[in-house]
């Protein structure tokens, strides 16, 4: 006999390994709200949260899932599509954008379909992939069009986790003092 599904209602949050740590790889709009983050310790989720259903993660189901939803987009929207794991997909949708009306009638295009899927979903577009990963999980906004050229100012203003750095370095990056990737950067009237 399977278990039932938690109602929606309750905060919903999977669970892996980082390491030897086991943290929280994966939360719903509920936990979110509540607190929770990925990358959090699942002990400390679990002590904070005591309606927490906690689920474990299935990364071998997850990645091919995500190749499945690359081959969806591999058919509808660009010829050229590639997996961002563990959660993300890099649409190369130079050329295809007039099809669908532009590049935000096609990024709309794709976020409704997906929640028509069910699966919530980010977007962003910017002048090279990095930039687009980096503003899509760190801008904040579900949608984000950086014009061509701004790429630069738009990153200053997220965090240095946002260069997808090797995490064990961010511990000691932050002891130095910088939060945002504009504090690395060289200022504009120094050479």
């Amino acid at each position: 006999m399977g278990s039932a599904a938690p109602s929606r209602d309750v905060p919903l949050v999977l669970k892996g390994s980082d390491g030897r740590r086991r943290v929280v790889t994966a939360a719903d709009d509920l936990a979110l709200k509540m607190g929770v983050h990925i990358g959090m310790p699942v002990a400390k989720a679990e002590a904070l949260f005591s309606e927490l259903v906690i689920l474990d993660a299935d990364p071998e189901a997850d990645a091919l899932a995500l190749e499945k939803l690359a081959i969806w987009a591999l058919r509808l929207y660009s010829p050229i599509v590639a997996v961002d794991p563990p959660d993300g997909l890099i649409l190369d949708i130079q050329g295809a954008a007039h099809l669908f009306g532009g590049e935000a009638a096609l990024i709309a295009d794709v976020r409704r379909r997906l929640a028509d899927l069910g699966i919530t979903s980010v977007a962003a577009l910017a002048d090279t992939w990095g930039a687009a990963h980096a503003l899509s999980r760190f801008s904040g906004r579900e949608t984000v069009h950086i014009e061509p050229g701004k790429t630069g100012e738009a990153l200053r203003r997220l965090p240095i986790e946002a260069l997808r750095l090797p995490p064990e370095m961010l511990p000691d990056l932050h002891l130095l003092g910088p939060d945002t990737i504009g504090e690395l950067a060289p200022s504009r009237g120094r050479r």
